[in-house]
């Protein structure tokens, strides 16, 4: 019997206030399963958690922009917003909130990110993160606005809805800073070598490693929750993948039966038809005169019940003399077989009248063509 799948922590570290470190290991995982969901888990770790930044910067003067120079400031404000995108934030309020902050100081003085006034509940991880230099007495007033996102957003793909007069820099909300991966091979099982995924996780402190592969985990399952309901646009509804099996079955099992059928028939007609009799060898190679001429001629109920079985081996629309346009039309359906056209009926669905291009005079065409189709000639 095959273990179950297990994780576990086998080491973690607080590097720094803005760095930790964690890392898992998976056993019990067959040979291809390791490199399969470390990649699965590295990709969603690096590119689709959630984290909170700074998105918008404004100042007093509604004029400004990046390459503006600031009273009394060492650094342009260039330099100043680069220094803003790298603070790292911990929320601890509802998720989907915006939130703005204020950096509002008189100088001279050295400012780090701990001086900005943040709402309740939004943590500084880094508070002796580098801004500016104040040379002088001048007071600088600079207003941020934070928000939830995932990845990294460049500054033209901002969309601050409600911000005037914001000017909009890169985020890069990505909680995970980077992931290492690699699969261990265990040479002590034999008969079914196992493998054991290790997982290094390191994040910038607003996720602890732990917290970002369990939402990691949770965004995968959801993300494949999407499979239980398949869209069919060949089948003209919304339908389920035990619903699809089904339908397949009983289509095979009709085509089965039509075969069957089919089968039998040509071989009853074609032992009553047989006849033995005893032919001069030398006979063999003269063959009889006006041999095409007799087969046309031959339209007894016999050879036009072979020639009907001959035709459902073949099974293709062209069989029953339909128009071109009601042939078109039922292809432009992916109907092509006699038996695929079985499974619509007037009186329940799937309906003809559905299919695009078929009027009435159509579908009588069709129902009275069927009919003499599979109906015996006598």
């Amino acid at each position: 019997m095959q273990n179950i799948s297990k994780c576990k922590c086998v080491d973690s570290d607080l590097l720094s206030p803005s760095e930790h470190y964690g890392h898992f290991v998976f056993t019990s995982l067959e040979q291809s399963e390791g490199s399969t969901i470390g990649n699965m888990l590295r990709r969603v770790l690096l590119s689709n958690l959630y984290g909170l930044k700074i998105t918008g910067v404004r100042l007093p003067d509604v004029t400004h922009n990046e390459f503006n120079l600031l009273d009394g400031v060492r650094e342009d404000f260039l330099e100043v917003m680069l220094n803003l995108k790298e603070i790292i934030f911990k929320d601890d309020n509802k998720f989907g909130q915006s939130y703005h902050g204020l950096l509002k100081i008189q100088g001279p003085a050295v400012v780090t990110a701990g001086a900005i006034k943040f709402s309740k509940g939004i943590k500084v991880l880094n508070p002796n993160n580098y801004l500016l230099t104040i040379s002088d007495d001048s007071l600088v007033e600079i207003h941020l606005k934070l928000e939830h996102g995932k990845a990294y957003v460049l500054a033209k793909d901002q969309k601050l809805e409600g911000s005037t007069y914001f000017l909009p820099i890169d985020s890069n909300f990505a909680p995970v800073v980077k992931v290492n991966s690699y699969v261990k091979t265990l040479p002590q099982h034999v008969e079914n070598t196992d493998v054991e995924l290790h997982l290094e996780i390191f994040t910038n402190g607003s996720l602890l490693p732990h917290q970002a592969l369990i939402q990691a985990k949770n965004m995968i399952g959801y993300m494949l929750s999407t499979i239980n309901k398949i869209e069919f646009p060949c089948l003209g509804e919304l339908v389920s993948d035990e619903q699809v099996i089904e339908k397949t079955i009983d289509r095979d099992k009709k085509n089965e039966s039509n075969k069957n059928f089919k089968k039998d028939q040509g071989t009853k007609l074609k032992s009553n038809t047989v006849r033995e009799e005893k032919v001069p060898q030398e006979n063999f190679l003269i063959p009889p005169k006006n041999t095409e001429k007799i087969i046309e001629q031959d339209t007894t109920p016999e050879a036009m019940l072979l020639k009907r079985v001959n035709d459902m081996d073949d099974g293709s629309l062209e069989c029953l003399n339909l128009s071109t346009r009601v042939i078109k039309a039922l292809k432009n359906a992916n109907i092509n077989f006699t038996w695929e056209l079985m499974d619509y009926d007037s009186s329940g669905p799937p309906y003809l009248k559905d299919i695009k291009g078929l009027g009435p005079k159509s579908i009588a065409e069709i129902e009275k063509n069927l009919r003499v189709f599979y109906e015996p000639p006598f």
